[in-house]
């Protein structure tokens, strides 16, 4: 029931969100890509270059059939239910430790985590498999089952590169806390050695296959030497917005998972989250949270048990104050950021746009800004932002800094040109087509 619950409200909000046109670039990318499959798994947004180049997640493709279903908002559902789906490995991981009542009530109160909410409800990305599969991972390790660890950690490897790096450290610290099992350490070195073996597959075979010439993009978010010197006022905010990323990360789980043993599997994620030196990767909000989310929960049930084990009284006192800081944060700082998501219920407005959209010409050449370039997806020649497409989707009522600076002076001076004419404007939502084509 705890995880009908949760399914149902993130869907909720995701279908919310959708309706009132508030997605972002990534659920239109990966609607081309989910939807290109066997014909370029690739997006315009991405240069039109198969997907695996930019990142290796080939675990996406299992999210087709919602894709085809239910439309765009399909890979909202299925992240929803993903992320929902992390009650299960919490509860058992909790039942193996307390009794029914006690475990339900440390799930409870670890499905109100801000983090995981944020990861249900946001653009659809590879990472909404993360939070599952390792906190399924955790609890395989701490049950002693080795062949479901070993499922957990390669399909962990096929949502995305950075998991070669996370699953080799975790890897490498199991097996050093294992404290003679050999069972248990040899697992951990699998785990690890399988994370080397698909990294060397990744950068050794399949990109050079794919596309031999194509660098590897990702690195930019650590590439420091390109910022401006930094003088000390500017160093030391650097240094509070990580700590307050570390802060906001733990404290809706009273930093229990610092108890643990697990806690330690959190280090690879946060060290690759902080070594950005992008600030959307400090967004609570953003997708990157769910390199921890998984860890962080399981973290948080073992470390309440070792606290119990201790004082029972002050367990409970702190999974209450874990309670009671999610609730206050989802009201007051919630990650999803509902002040800007859902600001207001579905309208008039949205129908009308909706429609508009489905009148254009089926695989027309159309650009638009990134909150209806997600609704576009299905259309492979659909792209973002204005840039000489047949036709241009826009609504006055949408605001984006790119827009202002960039993308409405650019159409306007279109316009003005006469290079572009509006054949529809209403209440806000224009269309304009290229002259001679």
């Amino acid at each position: 029931m705890l995880f009908v619950a949760l399914a149902i409200t993130l869907c909720a909000i995701v279908q919310w969100r959708y309706a009132i046109f508030r997605n972002d670039v990534d659920l239109g990318i990966f609607t081309q890509v989910i939807g290109g499959l066997g014909r370029g798994f690739s997006s315009t947004a991405e240069g039109r270059v198969n997907h695996l180049l930019v990142h290796w997640s080939p675990l996406v493709v299992t999210a087709w059939p919602f894709l085809r279903v239910f439309g765009p908002v399909g890979l909202e559902y299925f992240q929803a239910l993903l992320v929902a789906s992390v009650v299960f490995p919490i509860f058992a991981l909790a039942r193996a430790r307390f009794n029914e009542i006690a475990a339900l009530g440390v799930t409870v109160v670890a499905t109100l985590y801000p983090i995981l909410w944020a990861n249900g409800v946001g653009d659809f990305h590879e990472m909404a498999f993360v939070p599952l599969l390792s906190a399924t991972l955790v609890y395989a390790l701490d049950r002693r089952r080795w062949w479901l660890a070993i499922v957990a950690a390669t399909l962990l490897l096929c949502t995305k590169e950075d998991q070669f790096f996370i699953l080799a450290f975790n890897g490498l610290v199991f097996a050093a806390i294992s404290r003679g099992d050999v069972r248990a350490r040899r697992t951990g070195l699998l785990i690890a050695g399988g994370a080397f073996a698909m990294a060397l597959i990744y950068f050794g075979a399949v990109r050079p296959s794919l596309n031999p010439h194509l660098a590897y993009g990702a690195l930019e978010f650590f590439h420091w030497s390109t910022q401006q010197p930094y003088d000390q006022g500017v160093l030391f905010d650097v240094l509070l917005s990580r700590l307050r990323y570390i802060f906001i990360m733990l404290l809706p789980l009273a930093f229990l998972p610092c108890r643990s043993r697990y806690g330690w599997f959190l280090v690879p994620g946060f060290v690759e989250i902080l070594a950005s030196n992008k600030t959307v990767t400090l967004a609570p909000g953003a997708h990157y949270t769910a390199l921890l989310t998984g860890y962080a929960l399981a973290a948080f049930v073992d470390g309440a048990y070792l606290l119990h084990a201790k004082s029972s009284r002050i367990a409970a006192g702190m999974i209450f104050a874990a309670a009671a800081a999610s609730v206050c944060i989802q009201i007051f700082a919630s990650p999803m950021e509902y002040w800007y998501y859902l600001y207001r219920r579905p309208e008039a407005h949205d129908a009308l746009l909706t429609q508009t959209l489905a009148r254009l010409p089926p695989g027309a050449d159309v650009g638009a800004e990134d909150e209806i370039f997600a609704h576009l997806g299905l259309d492979r020649n659909a792209s973002v932002n204005f840039n000489d497409q047949q036709w241009f989707v826009y609504d006055r009522t949408h605001y984006s800094q790119r827009w202002q600076s960039i993308d409405e002076p650019a159409v306007r001076n279109a316009i003005a040109l006469r290079r572009y004419v509006a054949v529809s404007d209403r209440d806000g939502i224009v269309v304009l087509k290229r002259v001679g084509r």
